[in-house]
């Protein structure tokens, strides 16, 4: 009876054993771990180095952070340095003479260098919540992000393992918190702590898992990348303009086609750009197009350019309007007649750039690219003075670029105009796309450079040229004058009068014709008071009159009496009451 109840008893241990849940993820390596990995001195910023070592000097604890050192590990150029420190803003400020605080979330230094060099300098941060994730929907969106921590905390607050990594100048050594360099060898993209809480904290960090793992040719970790599908609603709580700029960094270092491939993969391209969800779903060949766009970016970027908003907008919309332009994959070109171009880009792009909150100056290069592109295919078309007008563009460089990237992908029409518009570009440089600043400089003396087909009118009194006074002659030096500090300089220096020479009757030269009238007077006398004629009486006394009457009427005012007569002399009429 006593196995039978052991046995029982052992039963129900056992099947409590099974029904354990499995044993958690095993946390990430929390170090610091210090490796001596010295990085050549030719490979930091000068700057860089200057500020780590002049905050050491006042004691401070400061490191090389972030991307500037995964990157200098894989034996890539960093695009900038960061610098983290455990100096708050003030301090820093009372360092650094050239720098300016900045930031509202968190804030931070910037410190300014020649040639409009700016590196960033941030205060050590620690996290501010509950990463428990026992909140179940609470919202774990972080608002606030001002408190300061040690190094280790903000190695730790950090998204990714292979951007957690410090290096120390003076002791040319690496550190890691949380087995960085493990990943970077496995070529890992993996969040630091749990993915699902992370990326409910700061959604970006999707898109920015995406944008390391296209960049990098790194592959995303199974958890990450589990999380990143189950999260990637949380995106739209993110700043639009966050989003934005998370966009125009999948198109700026070469790696833009992988990046859209990636988005689409996990579902995040859905989330991002709902609007064009529909017209990429149902339409595979405009999916192919734009990869085959996003391609030639990459090469038109790796050759040192860098794509504008504008542009990129122009690249996602153009495999939607194809069709609608009257362009097809058999390479032909056909102009609907009526259509209204601008009306459709339009449609098209507001949605998206009102939620983004585009800049207009984007949206208005994004309509003149696709605008231009309608007007230069197919040549045989091409309207009277359109070449002249699109050669005057300041976006013909991104639609000859593009255009080039259709004739490749279909060919026709569209190789025929890409010949076309090279040979065009090539052959008139002096036709060549201007600046908007130079535009409004032009004044109306630069309308005739502008090259219009058809002479204007020049409005009367412009372009004359004006006749400029002819320039004195200097007056001759004179040897007689006292030096200058002497009391009679002044007197010395003032015009002297010509002198006159005399004449034979002994008056002397009549230069300024005095000497004729005093002639005149003598010979011509006053007319006596009697010889005066009676209408010359009759003149002066009106006169005398007048300036009486005058005189009067300023002592006096103006009334009128009861007659309705004006008394000019300011005196009552006889009808009026002198009481």
């Amino acid at each position: 009876m006593l196995k039978r109840i052991r046995a029982l008893f052992s039963k129900k241990g056992a099947r409590a054993e099974d029904s354990a849940p499995p044993p958690p993820r095993p946390p990430v390596h929390v170090g610091p771990k210090v490796v001596h990995q010295p990085i050549p001195a030719s490979d930091l910023d000068p700057d860089a180095v200057k500020i780590v070592r002049r905050l050491t000097r006042f004691d401070h604890t400061a490191y090389l952070v972030g991307g500037c050192v995964r990157d200098l590990l894989l034996d890539r150029k960093p695009k900038d340095f960061d610098i983290a420190t455990s100096a708050t803003p003030r301090q820093i400020k009372r360092v650094f003479r050239n720098s300016r605080i900045i930031g509202r979330r968190f804030r931070l230094a910037h410190i300014y260098f020649q040639n409009n060099k700016i590196i960033e300098v941030a205060t050590f941060r620690a996290n501010d919540g509950d990463e428990s994730g026992n909140g179940g929907d609470d919202d774990l969106l972080i608002r606030d992000d001002n408190v300061f921590g040690t190094p280790e905390d903000d190695a730790l607050r950090r998204d990714f393992t292979i951007n957690c990594l410090f290096y120390d100048v003076n002791d040319e050594c690496v550190i890691d918190h949380a087995d960085g360099l493990g990943d970077l060898k496995r070529r890992f993209i993996r969040t630091i702590g749990d993915p699902d809480i992370r990326f409910r904290e700061d959604p970006i960090r999707i898109l920015r898992a995406v944008k390391f793992a296209a960049r990098l040719n790194f592959r995303i970790e199974t958890d990450t990348l589990r999380s990143i599908r189950d999260n990637a609603g949380q995106i739209p709580k993110a700043a639009a303009p966050r989003i934005l700029e998370e966009l125009n960094r999948f198109c700026r270092h070469g790696a833009a086609r992988a990046s859209f491939e990636l988005l689409r993969e996990t579902g995040v391209f859905d989330t991002v750009l709902p609007e064009f969800v529909d017209g990429y779903r149902d339409h595979a060949e405009a999916w192919k197009l734009m990869l085959h766009l996003f391609d030639h970016l990459d090469r038109h970027t790796l050759e040192g350019h860098e794509a504008t908003t504008g542009e990129i907008l122009a690249v996602l919309s153009l495999p939607l309007l194809a069709e609608e332009f009257g362009w097809s994959p058999d390479g032909k070109a056909l102009q609907p007649r009526g259509l209204h171009v601008r009306e459709q880009v339009d449609d098209r792009m507001r949605p998206l750039s009102q939620r983004l909150r585009t800049a207009r100056k984007d949206q208005e290069r994004c309509r003149q690219i696709l605008q231009s592109l309608y007007r230069m295919v197919p040549v045989k078309r091409m309207r009277r003075g359109a070449k002249r007008s699109i050669l005057r563009r300041e976006c013909l460089p991104d639609a000859v670029w593009i255009l080039h990237a259709l004739a490749e992908h279909w060919g026709g029409d569209f190789a025929e105009a890409s010949e076309y518009w090279l040979a065009a570009v090539r052959q008139e440089p002096a036709a060549a796309p201007r600046q908007e600043a130079g535009r409004r400089e032009a004044g109306a003396g630069g309308r005739e450079e502008r090259g219009s087909g058809r002479g204007r009118r020049r409005r009367r009194g412009r372009g004359r040229k004006r006749t400029e006074p002819a320039a004195e002659a200097p007056a001759p030096k004179r040897d007689d004058l006292p030096p200058v500090w002497d009391d009679r300089y002044f007197f010395a220096a003032l015009p002297s009068v010509p002198k006159m020479e005399p004449e034979a009757d002994g008056r002397g030269s009549d230069r300024y014709g005095a000497n004729a009238l005093a002639a005149k007077v003598e010979d011509d006398p006053e007319e006596p008071a009697e010889a005066k004629t009676a209408e010359a009486k009759g003149a002066e006394a009106k006169v005398a009159g007048a300036r009486r009457g005058g005189r009067r009427r300023r002592r006096g005012g103006r009334g009128r009496g009861r007659r309705g007569k004006w008394s000019g002399t300011g005196e009552t009429s006889s009808g009026d009451d002198s009481t």
